[in-house]
């Protein structure tokens, strides 16, 4: 895989010449229909200034995806403008830019399994209309394009996931390998001619998790000109409950070690809302994530990132661990950014 040619320089992606401030953006958040605009104005207050968020429960199978697709678009497109001084649907980096200049947080649509697309490649080019901008090749078990990380064995790419790696590159929709198996993973970082994305994840050096990232994967990324993000959530980082912020910062620094401080994001996959430590928010969770999540995984967040300035937090923490000001700019958002401005314009 060959990384191509940036067309706006890093530094013009990481900073406005008006403010200067470096931008953070989440390679993978959530924002959910009920946030209030008082919930967004302390996420902007953080400093938070695009996030890419999934539309449709990847879980759903691939008869009903579609379906769902069309109904989350419908739903977020109608939110999204009844708060139009806060939000600003954005399909490309200039959309981004544009919302910065207005102090608006850019979202951006992705969706976490490829089973919109069911089996016909010709949908890219409408789901690419309809305002994504990046697709997630598998989820957690097996489709048409590969396997998921819960698959074992691994039997990696499947041929129609290397026509739809192919035709993604043609659509400029950045590819996604979040919940992949490590084959499919490395297969699919082979088969793409475009930079690809890692979107939320952590070092599986650090913690033997199945949805976790191989260091030789992580490398592979790199080498392609790609972006590894760090998740928050608490289960694939440690098996602590208490005392384990430091462990977040562990797997950055790992990250940045292997694939160096130009290919490292942040990846939250986290509500930012305050979740409060109770059964009843279990059992909403159990609900929501089914079988693939049991009690014992609770909580999913980290102490010291539970809400909606917990980008103030990592900021904090790397400059703890004595990263440079440029590198935190880059790990929080400007790595990301020039991808997004490589591979979607």
């Amino acid at each position: 895989m060959v990384a191509g040619n940036l067309s706006i320089p890093l530094q013009a992606l990481a900073q406005t010449t008006s403010t200067r401030q470096p931008v953070i953006f989440d390679a993978l958040g959530e924002i959910r229909t009920v946030y209030t605009p008082e919930l967004i104005d302390q996420i902007l207050a953080s400093g938070t200034r695009a996030i890419s968020i999934t539309l449709t429960d990847p879980k759903v199978d691939e008869a009903d995806a579609f379906d769902h697709l069309l109904r989350d678009l419908a739903e977020y497109n109608l939110y999204l403008r009844g708060l139009a001084s806060r939000f600003q649907l954005a399909r490309n980096v200039s959309d981004i830019e544009s919302a910065r200049q207005s102090n608006k947080l850019a979202v951006l649509y992705n969706v976490q399994n490829s089973t919109p697309v069911g089996h016909d490649i010709d949908r890219l080019g409408l789901l690419k209309g309809l305002g994504l901008t990046s697709i997630q090749l598998t989820y957690n078990t097996t489709n048409a394009s590969g396997s998921g990380c819960f698959e074992n064995p691994d039997p990696g790419l499947t041929a129609f996931g290397r026509q739809l790696i192919e035709a993604m590159g043609s659509h400029r929709l950045l590819l996604d390998l979040s919940h992949a198996g490590m084959k499919t993973m490395a297969q699919a970082v082979a088969a793409s001619s475009q930079p690809v994305i890692v979107s939320h994840t952590a070092c599986k050096a650090l913690r033997e998790h199945r949805r976790n990232t191989s260091d030789e994967n992580m490398r592979a990324v790199a080498d392609g000109g790609g972006v590894v993000g760090i998740t928050q959530i608490r289960t694939f980082l440690t098996y602590a409950k208490q005392n384990n912020l430091g462990t977040y910062f562990d797997h950055i620094e790992h990250a940045v070690k292997v694939a160096g401080v130009d290919h490292v994001g942040i990846g939250s996959d986290r509500d930012h809302r305050v979740i409060p430590d109770t059964a009843e928010e279990l059992a909403i969770l159990l609900k929501e994530e089914g079988s693939q999540i049991s009690a014992e995984d609770w909580p999913l967040y980290l102490q010291g990132m539970n809400g909606p300035r917990r980008m103030e937090t990592v900021r904090d923490g790397l400059k703890q661990r004595k990263f440079n000001s440029s590198e935190i700019d880059k790990i929080m958002g400007a790595n990301v950014l020039r991808l997004y401005q490589q591979v979607v314009g």
